[in-house]
């Protein structure tokens, strides 16, 4: 399951290095072989030669594309050219072979066979008409020189390839560079998305037509496996996979079409020979024309020989059209211009880190050039309108070793401040300056597959000194010393299996351990707890960076008192300027923000007057022995009271509970009680059938639904088998139908070469009638134009011709629906597994590997296993049909069969299972560059911050070049086998021709001996054929493995579940929450995160949940949405274990608002409403409670403006507000907020909390905060550290406690 994971990108592993040249140019003719045959393979003995890597490949291109641009221009550089004049020379090379090639088969087709012909028929006048002195050493001749001819042939096929290959390698590894480079030196992502990576896509081929709707499918399922945790806890795999099955619908009719296409051009390309002979024979006879032996015969073999160009030519077609679509995709990469260099870099003398000098700056590049004298005119002198700039007249100066602190509301441009001093944007007036190096901390932290300590050194030198002190004050070493593994801990790509905290801490420790001049943080507190955020600050940002010069956006306003200078932002424009104390004097926007952040608590109170009132009654009546409640959990609290404490909390938990517990279960699910007992009672008898008629009574239209769906998926399937179901996994088609069906397909295959053969057999009956029965001249012997019976021949020729074509196309309908309706199978299966699995999957397994089965994989599924699989099956059976043919003609020919056949097993047994071991090491490296693109398509920001680029470069550059080398010696294994297959079969003419030769006509006419003849000689180009498609058929279903053992391997989240109860659609009614004892960790071997959690949460209530980073706030969120199934204990919801009933019922029921905001690829209303749930005036009002109204407003197309991957068009914060309107309008009775104000300003997070308040006022809201100054108006507090409950009070009571926990992060906050 883990065999195509990406090596950390920083690992102390070292790749295959070229020194030299390569051992195969060195080898001599059969060492490939003898290294082919080993038991044990030994690639590192056979390491790639320097020629064909990728550093001075990719040279050459990028310095024949820019030669091409020098001499026509950038928008008329012609991609295609350049890479024509890049193999130039191998490609003369590759024209004369062709030559060669095409005389070599001229002569033994035309020349020879016409000299054996004629010398069969009258043997005394063969050579040229002269009377040869020995007739026996005329045919020796003519033998050797067919068999060498043939030989010379087949060498001349193994050449080509050789250079063919060595030709694609060093072409694929320019290209795959260059396409690399290009995107790493991208500033600015208005055209490219991770989802899209061009890297990616260049190591796989898609069709052109099919293209696009691949791309799609592709870009949905990486947005689903990027954010699949959001996915699962709304309950969105459904929707989800529906929308890919439709798409992949789209994809599979046009890909039958073209593959219809494909496989009848294929399967007719062996048929065209006999096709053709006929007609010209049918033609040449109806015209009365003289034919005989010594005519038909090269004629059919002519024909034959044209059948390997008939053959290559839909390949051909199809690779240029797959060809050119890779280079237009380049070609558009190459034409993305990134923005003009405008950082200038100050000299030392300068007292100055940053300065911005009245800099207008934009996302999108200007119509027309700046002008000095109209730089401010928005509007072009052409009348179209440019696109208002994100910055205007930015103008600041931060002096070195400086603390720059930058705030502002939610989308003023503050991450865009940053950006511009990384260059990602346009500008379009003024200056930016810069001095030295630059550290980022991006808002959205950016983690890569690897260890911890491969994230913070990322490429540098390891200083354990500087190392450890950098753990320290990014306060990491609590964190690793929890892990197993310490800092060596593997982590998955987007950090999956850490905490928002920890990601975000991980950032930037890597930042400070870069040890640059100038760090650019953007939010680097939002992600962690006051109290961490208060530690990162002082031992982090102010001591161990203490001489940098620093740029800090934040929201969180308490440290700006701390900064040497304050910038405020408004709109993309600096409204205030200066220190904390001249702005506060100002009394302007900051100091209206400071005033509300220390006031928040009265403000949130004057936002909602009577709220004080309306607390205090409404926790009255939820607990109308409050007084009581609270002396005994002071008691409980009490120091020196621990040994009592668990047994008093469930003395406070159990008065009344266990009777309202019991009502609760009897009024929804009378019969649940009953029920439990029975199944207690006899726990296994009817299990199965009692979970399907639960499931079918929960959903009674789950059974149609579904059977209409997977008739959706086979529509054209239907007529061949109506009663199977294949798209459902678990219930397959009856066996006997799958095997009818298979053994239908190879009963029309066999009976399609069978009329073949038969073909072939009447022209030479029909040879063997000569004349007929009539008496003709001596000059008209021989001749079939004269035979009496003529249209009797003719007529039996045009019935075989027009049955070939019937079984033809029969057949190559059949063969697509069957083998699309198994890929298809496959795809869906594969998807619902994925969908299934449960979060410890996707923490493990490398995105990339995911991609791979639903991409190139399944491409293969799609298009090589046919088209292989056809192509065996095809010339497989033609083999055997020739074999069968001149066994008949010439029984002794039985012997030298049987011999070929065992020699063919003996090198096919040598051979294959090398070859096949190279593939799988190609696959896996192959995959190891796809998760690596993946990678960085998410981090270019920070790798070109860093400057990381040239090691990355050199990353991929040696697994690229591990990949060609296995690729090469994949290839080089499969031509070798084809070689000695050919080789073999060519002296297989050599016994034939004998037999020919001096065989006595009366044993055997000579109609029949040329066409043995004829036969053998088709079974040299056969056997290649043949040999190549099975090899290429054994390898490509690696592929199949590897969906199956997904398919197979991965365990859906309810796997171990063994009944499912069922609930009212009004469950829950109160949304009360009660953990028992519970205890939760994320895999078997790794450490508890939840340990013992005792504690009840009434319904209606508002929770604050706080605690500092790493306590188990995000663990506990994770247990209610049974995203992990519990160690020990229980949660009930209004009394029912979540236990016990089905996923889709629990979290269809809950709300979630994610720490970290996702928006999806598509409009604005599909993000919000993925169901087509709510009109437009409900969605309106969400917008507007969530102040996302005018933003929306603003777009062109308003609720259907497109959104681009992870809502790019929107900033973190109002990505956000996107999320809490999608929130607001599921309105659930459990809502969740997962750190849902943590990236927006203080004054948009008290309109939110307001807006949460009155939506959600009869919910019961758990809202977990590293703020806590934004939960002092929870009905009580929630405080978890380590994973364990220390305090559950009122916050009242607990600001009033001594030493405790929520009182000291409340002062933390507040200080």
């Amino acid at each position: 399951m883990d065999g195509n994971r990406a090596p950390p990108p920083y690992s102390s592993s070292q790749s295959e290095t070229a020194a030299g040249s390569s051992p195969l140019d060195r080898g001599h003719f059969l060492s490939f072989v003898s290294w082919m045959t080993r038991k044990q393979l030994d690639v590192s003995a056979l390491s790639r030669d320097p020629l064909d890597g990728a550093d001075g490949n990719a040279d050459r291109l990028q310095r024949l594309w820019e030669e091409e641009v020098r001499d026509v221009g950038l928008q008329e550089a012609s991609l295609s050219r350049v890479l024509l004049r890049f193999q130039r020379s191998r490609l003369l090379l590759l024209v004369l072979l062709t030559v060669l090639y095409t005389a070599a088969l001229f002569l033994g087709s035309g020349v020879l066979m016409h000299e054996f012909t004629s010398f069969i028929a009258q043997p005394e006048s063969s050579m040229g008409g002269r009377v040869a002195p020995a007739p026996g050493l005329g045919g020796v001749a003519l033998v050797l020189g067919l068999v060498s001819v043939e030989l010379f042939r087949v060498g001349c096929v193994a050449v080509s390839w050789a250079v063919n290959l060595r030709t694609g390698v060093r072409l694929q590894a320019a290209v795959c560079r260059l396409g690399f480079t290009r995107t790493l030196a991208l500033r600015t992502h208005s055209r490219v998305s991770a989802g899209q990576c061009v890297c990616a896509r260049l190591f796989s081929s898609y069709q052109q037509r099919v293209g696009s709707i691949t791309d799609r499918r592709v870009r949905t399922i990486n947005e689903v496996v990027g954010f699949i945790k959001l996915i699962k806890m709304n309950v969105w795999e459904d929707p989800f996979e529906q929308r890919i099955t439709d798409i992949r619908n789209t994809e599979r009719r046009m890909l039958e079409k073209a593959a219809l296409i494909q496989n009848f051009s294929v399967t007719i390309s062996p048929l065209v020979p006999i096709i053709a002979a006929t007609c010209t024979f049918i033609l040449h006879t109806g015209l009365r024309l003289p034919l005989s032996i010594d005519r038909a015969i090269p004629v059919v073999t002519i024909f034959n020989s044209m059948r390997f160009i008939l053959f290559m030519t839909p390949t051909a077609v199809k690779c240029l059209a797959e060809a050119a679509v890779s280079v237009r995709r380049l070609k558009n990469l190459l034409l993305i211009q990134n923005p003009e260099s405008y950082v200038v870099h100050m000299t030392e003398s300068s007292s100055a880190a940053v300065v911005m000098d009245n800099a207008t700056l934009s996302w999108t590049r200007p119509l027309r050039p700046p002008h000095p004298e109209d730089r401010g005119d928005l509007e072009s002198k052409q009348g179209h309108p440019e696109a208002p700039p994100t910055l205007r007249n930015i103008s600041f100066t931060l002096p070195k070793g400086r603390l720059l602190g930058v705030c502002g509301n939610v989308g003023s441009g503050k991450t865009s401040l940053i950006c511009s001093l990384l260059e990602q944007m346009f500008l379009l007036q003024g200056s930016v300056s810069v001095h030295g190096s630059i550290a980022y901390v991006s808002q959205q932290p950016w983690i890569f597959y690897g260890t911890i300590q491969d994230n913070i050194l990322m490429g540098e030198r390891l200083d354990r000194p500087r190392y450890n002190r950098v753990l320290s004050c990014c306060s990491l070493k609590k964190d690793l010393d929890v892990l197993l593994y310490g800092d060596q801990t593997m982590v998955g790509d987007q950090g999956l299996n850490l905490s928002g905290g920890q990601q975000q801490r991980i950032s930037l420790a890597r930042a400070v351990y870069s040890n640059r001049d100038v760090y650019l943080l953007d939010e680097p507190l939002s992600s962690v707890d006051a109290h961490e955020a208060k530690q990162l600050f002082e031992d982090c940002i102010r001591t161990e960076l203490r001489g940098k010069s620093v740029v800090m956006v934040t929201h969180q306003l308490q440290y700006m008192k701390f900064c040497d200078e304050v910038l405020v932002l408004k709109d993309g424009a600096v409204l205030e300027s200066g220190s904390h104390v001249d702005l506060l004097q100002a009394e302007r926007l900051y100091a209206e923000l400071i005033h509300k952040q220390l006031n928040s608590k009265k403000q949130q109170e004057e936002l909602n007057p009577g709220m004080k009132e309306e607390k205090k009654k409404k926790q009255e009546e939820l607990n109308p022995g409050m007084k009581e409640e609270k002396k005994k959990k002071q008691e409980e609290l009490n120091p020196g009271m621990k040994e009592e404490k668990k047994k008093k909390k469930q003395e406070e938990l159990n008065p009344g509970m266990k009777e309202k517990k019991k009502k609760q279960q009897e009024e929804p699910n009378p019969g649940m009680k009953e029920k439990k007992k029975k199944q207690q009672e006899e726990p296994n008898p009817g299990m199965t059938e009692e979970k399907k008629k639960q499931q079918e009574e929960l959903n009674p239209g789950m059974k149609e639904e579904k059977k209409k769906k997977q008739e959706e998926l086979n529509p054209a399937f239907d007529v061949l088998d109506e009663n199977s179901e294949p798209s459902e996994p678990s219930e397959p088609s009856p066996a006997c139908k799958r095997y009818g069906l298979s053994f239908f397909v190879f009963l029309i295959f066999a009976v399609m070469i069978t009329n073949r053969a038969v073909s072939y057999w009447w022209i030479g009956y029909w040879l063997q009638q000569e004349h007929g029965a009539g008496n003709v001249s001596a000059s008209e012997e021989g001749n079939i134009s004269v035979n009496p019976d003529l249209p009797f021949y003719q007529l039996m020729f045009v019935l075989l011709i027009v049955l070939l074509l019937i079984v033809c196309m029969v057949k190559c309908f059949c063969f697509v629906k069957v083998t699309f309706r198994a890929s298809s199978s496959l795809h869906h299966r594969l998807l619902k597994k994925i969908l299934g699995s449960p979060m410890s999957f996707f923490d493990t397994t490398p995105t990339g590997s995911i991609l791979s089965c639903f991409s190139r994989y399944q491409d293969e599924m799609d298009s090589l296993v046919p088209h292989n699989l056809n192509i065996l099956l095809t010339f497989c059976l033609m083999a055997v049909c020739i074999c069968v043919m001149n066994s008949i003609i010439f029984p002794i020919m039985l012997l030298p069969v049987c011999v070929l056949i065992t020699l063919l097993v003996l090198v096919l047994r040598m051979f294959l299972g090398n070859i096949c071991e190279l593939k799988k090491l190609e696959n896996t490296s192959r995959s190891a560059c796809v998760s690596l693109c993946s990678s960085i398509a998410q981090g270019l920001s920070s790798i070109q911050a860093f400057n990381k680029t040239d090691e990355y470069t050199e990353l991929f550059k040696s697994l690229s070049d591990v990949s060609a080398n296995h690729f090469l010696l994949f290839n080089y294994g499969m031509r070798w086998l084809c070689f000695l297959v050919d080789a073999l079969c060519t002296i297989m003419t050599l016994p034939v021709s004998l037999l020919v030769v001096f065989s006595s006509n009366e044993f055997c006419s000579p109609p029949m001996k040329a066409l043995a003849l004829v036969f053998i000689i088709q079974l040299t180009g056969n056997c290649q054929y043949m040999i190549q498609a099975l090899t290429e058929v054994v390898v490509r279903l690696f592929s199949v493995e590897r969906l199956l053992d997904y398919i197979t391997g991965c365990k859906s989240e309810s796997s171990e579940q063994l009944q499912v109860d069922q609930v009212p659609e009004n469950w829950p009614q109160h949304g009360a929450v009660t953990f028992l004892d519970y205890k939760m960790r994320y895999r078997n071997n790794s450490p508890i995160v939840l340990n013992g959690l005792q504690l009840h949460i009434r319904g209606g209530e508002k929770l604050g949940i706080v605690g500092r980073t790493g306590s188990g706030k995000s663990s506990l969120a994770a247990a209610l949405f049974r995203l992990v199934e519990p160690a020990a204990g229980t949660i009930l919801i209004d009394g029912v274990d979540i236990t016990s009933i089905s996923l889709f019922d629990l979290r269809r029921k809950l709300s979630i608002i994610p720490q970290h905001p996702v928006l999806f690829t598509g409009t604005v209303r599909n993000n919000l409403d993925p169901f087509n749930s709510y009109s437009d005036e409900e969605i309106w009002a969400a917008l507007e409670k969530t102040y996302m109204k005018e933003t929306i407003c603003r777009l062109d197309r308003k609720l259907q403006a497109e959104l681009t991957e992870d809502g790019g068009n929107f900033s973190v914060g109002q990505r956000q507000l996107m999320c809490l309107s999608r929130a607001l309008l599921r309105n659930s009775k459990i809502v969740l907020l997962d750190e849902a104000t943590a990236s927006v300003d203080a004054e948009t997070e008290a309109l939110i909390q307001t807006s949460i308040r009155e939506a959600f006022q009869h919910c019961t809201i758990l809202t977990i905060t590293h703020h806590t100054s934004t939960v002092l108006q929870a009905d009580r507090i929630l405080v978890l550290d380590h994973g364990q409950v220390v305090e559950f009070d009122r916050p009242d009571v607990l600001k009033q406690r001594p030493n405790s926990l929520f009182n000291s992060l409340l002062s933390t906050v507040m200080s």
